[in-house]
């Protein structure tokens, strides 16, 4: 699960911050918004300096085809069978009121359905079963809709678009609540409906902090773990007396946790000051720095809450040396592995797959194999920063889905 995606939500934040968070993220939202199609693929496209790339063997250009009729800025559902964008608003003077549509594509491209939407502002269920939606704009986080894959019309829910997610069976959403207006919103509560439709109930009221609780995620054993004050909590999605796991005192601000595809691991993340923990085995162990710095997934809903872990594996990450030389790290047994990739001061991780690493570097990409070093150039070429423009999925039949801001490519 990634959730993953396209999605904003932070508990326990000052005014300022809460605004400035808002904004950002109706912003970076709106980067499921496509553009027309580009052009094909210039093998020339990722060149940079000798400087900012590591020293590696170079192997034959890979192959990346475009799926045609799509455009950029698309998002992938988790389990790779679904394309989803909304097109862009149309410019000059005399165009009809915009109203904003969420189209669902197959893999290879083929439109299968465009759908109204009341804001261009979506993204991915965690088990792709449906897009979450957010049904209006208002000065704190929006009514939340779900728009299954084979919808006519995004539903409303009783929740809000509040650091949603889905329990592992599926059965439920969980969602924070905000209360309040401006710059006095307050999240004093999880909600939890159900994903079929029906009332949501409270789960968790706030009892240590009362501006706000913060929902981390959901784990394997379908417990939500969440932050009141300084002490992390679990609690049984049937209720009970929750559990404490451990506690984070030394900042006060935290994004929503990023979550092992096991469930068996949770990230958090804090910025005052900016550190990792982890949320394993019954205990909040903060990140040892010595292990290397943790590589980001800059996909999806974590771009509007701060970036997640690249996950390998079950419970597998991605680090990163001072060097530039990459590990895998088993969060759950504290175990890491070496491998042959390295990478440059400038080079941001997009995705990974059975071993490969696609990496974007200057203006273009390049697919990097852990076991042995050796590179090869994907040749798309980008309009900026690949970094910055480019989203990449990886397939769970292999290959990647590389999204840039004009078009859309498969690498296979």
């Amino acid at each position: 699960m990634n959730t993953p995606h396209a999605n904003t939500r932070i508990s326990s934040v000052t005014p300022l911050r809460q605004i400035s968070l808002a904004i950002v993220a109706l912003v970076v939202a709106s980067c499921g918004t496509a553009g027309p199609a580009g052009s094909a693929p210039s093998p020339a496209a990722s060149a940079t300096s000798a400087a900012s790339t590591p020293s590696a063997t170079a192997a034959p250009a890979a192959s990346a085809r475009l799926i045609a009729g799509v455009g950029g800025r698309v998002q992938v559902s988790p389990d790779g069978k679904w394309i989803a964008l909304t097109p862009p608003q149309p410019g000059g003077k005399g165009n009809p009121p915009w109203i904003p549509t969420i189209e669902l594509h197959d893999i290879d491209g083929k439109l299968v359905r465009s759908v109204d939407a009341p804001t261009p502002n979506w993204t991915w269920m965690p088990d792709s079963s449906g897009i979450f939606v957010s049904m209006d704009a208002p000065q704190r986080p929006a009514t939340l809709g779900v728009l299954d894959t084979t919808g006519s019309a995004p539903r409303i829910t009783s929740l809000l678009m509040s650091h949603q997610t889905l329990s592992r069976d599926g059965k439920w959403i969980v969602a924070g609540h905000a209360e309040g207006c401006c710059m006095f919103v307050t999240n004093p509560e999880i909600r939890i409906a159900p994903r079929r439709g029906g009332d949501a109930t409270t789960l968790v009221t706030a009892k240590i902090n009362p501006k706000g609780v913060g929902l981390l995620g959901v784990d394997a054993a379908d417990r939500v773990v969440y932050r009141d004050g300084a002490p992390i909590f679990r609690i049984a999605l049937a209720g009970g007396t929750p559990q404490q796991i451990g506690s984070i005192a030394d900042f006060a601000t935290t994004v929503p946790g990023n979550t092992s595809p096991d469930g068996t691991v949770i990230l958090v993340r804090g910025y005052e000051p900016p550190r990792w923990y982890v949320i394993a085995n019954d205990k909040v162990t903060p990140w040892d720095d010595r292990i290397g710095t943790i590589l980001e997934d800059p996909q999806g809903e974590r771009l509007l809450v701060g970036r997640g872990a690249l996950w390998i594996g079950p419970h597998t990450l991605l680090v990163r040396a001072p060097s530039g030389d990459v590990s895998s790290f088993d969060a759950l047994t504290g175990q890491p592995t070496a491998t042959k990739a390295r990478l440059g001061t400038s080079d941001i991780a997009l995705a990974h797959d059975r071993g490969r690493l696609l990496v974007a570097r200057g203006k273009g990409s390049v697919l990097i194999d852990l076991a042995t070093g050796s590179e090869r150039d994907v040749g798309v070429e980008t309009l900026s920063d690949g970094a910055r423009t480019s989203r990449a999925w990886s397939l769970p039949t292999g290959g990647f889905i590389l999204s840039t801001l004009t078009a859309t490519y498969r690498i296979d």
